[in-house]
């Protein structure tokens, strides 16, 4: 009989929107590429905030229990350890670093990022911080194994948390089989029901600092000042899609002092939406000033839209060749190559043809099966 996994799948809920993507496409090519292997799903009680069907997972062989504990609840501590060694589990995978910490079994934890780390901003709370710390450096301390989406995450856990580096795997996101390019007539329909202007640069995700969305907003207002003064206005607007959090309102503030009429904010999208969301943009823009990887880079060239992004943190090895690249600290930066992007087609086909290519090397079956020879090697060891 093969290993027996457990993974938390507590975060497939709305309110982790990022680790949730991770953790659906990595479930499902986990059940496709596990051979011996049996998998049990440990779900949060209320499946009423989620948006993946996780029912289609039972018909991939995958076991569905409930954990009856919040994911930030104390009562973890006790419930899924003992959940664990009913279920007789031999590895227990948590997508989060905020999980039980002794459990009968190894615990693999995946750690994104350590933005918490290293930006004030981004957990402007003194006790916020320290919570933090304290809870990654025992996810570390506890884990057996740690994965990680790129080197930059790896290296952070090394020089912030004293993470071993022979227990720490470097495993890349793809995007999701679903991105790819849309039909036009999906792409008009889409258009029509959510008000989309006809040329659109757009941006997917939440309004936190460290997305830096406020350098974007600011950066769009020199490109349609540039655009004016060379009477080029082709009615590009700016399309920022995703969660928006209400302890950040900078963005739309910032929005209203320059009076930009060209900037909207769809909140979030449906995911049956995102693929034609992305297919009917012009151009992609990421300017975060960090990332755990930048997925949304990969889905937007799955979808055969030309990217432009920081070059800073993970984002560079993630979009390679296929994008390209302004200073993310710098609007002036941001500005000049959204205005290039924007004037030249031709420049924006060759990355779009590009970044079609470059998504296509990356895949979950291959991340899943990187994944399955570490549990099997934690596991025999």
């Amino acid at each position: 009989m093969g290993l027996h996994i457990a993974i938390d799948g507590r975060t497939l809920g709305d309110h982790y929107p990022g680790i949730g993507r991770y953790l659906w496409n990595l479930l499902q090519a986990l059940a496709s590429a596990a051979t011996d292997e049996r998998i049990s799903l440990l779900e949060s009680e209320d499946e009423s905030n989620t948006r993946y069907p996780l029912a289609e997972l039972e018909k991939a062989g995958v076991r569905r229990v409930k954990v009856p504990s919040r994911v930030r609840g104390l009562g973890q501590q006790v419930a899924l350890p003992r959940l664990l060694r009913e279920l007789g589990a031999d590895i227990f995978h948590a997508p989060y670093y905020l999980t039980a910490y002794r459990t009968p079994c190894p615990l693999v934890v995946t750690v994104y990022d350590v933005i918490g780390a290293l930006d004030i901003s981004f957990l402007p709370s003194k006790i916020d911080r320290k919570a933090y710390r304290l809870a990654m450096q025992q996810a570390v301390r506890s884990a057996a194994g740690i994965l990680t989406l790129s080197t930059v995450g790896r290296d952070g856990l090394v020089k912030h948390f004293e993470a071993d580096p022979q227990r720490v795997l470097v495993t890349p996101g793809a995007a999701d089989p679903g991105f790819a390019a849309a039909p036009q007539e999906t792409i008009a329909k889409l258009r029509d029901r959510l008000g989309l202007p006809k040329h659109y640069a757009l941006h997917v995700g939440t309004n936190k600092p460290h997305k830096n969305l406020v350098r974007l907003v600011q950066a769009w207002a020199k490109v349609r000042e540039t655009q004016k003064e060379g009477k080029e206005d082709l009615g590009w607007k700016l399309v920022l899609a995703g969660r928006h959090d209400r302890r950040h309102p900078e963005v739309r503030d910032t929005v209203r002092e320059l009076g930009l009429t060209g900037v909207r904010f769809l909140g979030e999208v449906a995911e049956a939406d995102l693929a034609a969301l992305y297919s009917g943009a012009g151009l992609f823009v990421l300017p975060s000033l960090v990332e755990g990887f930048g997925l949304p880079v990969l889905e937007a060239m799955a979808c055969g839209t030309a990217v432009a992004c920081s070059r800073s943190s993970t984002v560079p090895p993630v979009a390679g060749p296929a994008a390209a690249y302004f200073d993310p600290e710098d609007v002036d930066s941001i500005a000049a190559v959204l205005t290039r992007l924007l004037a030249n087609g031709g420049y924006r086909q060759m990355l779009a043809e590009r970044g079609a290519h470059h998504a296509a090397q990356l895949t979950w079956d291959k991340t899943a099966r990187q994944t399955l020879r570490f549990y099997r090697r934690l596991a025999a060891s």
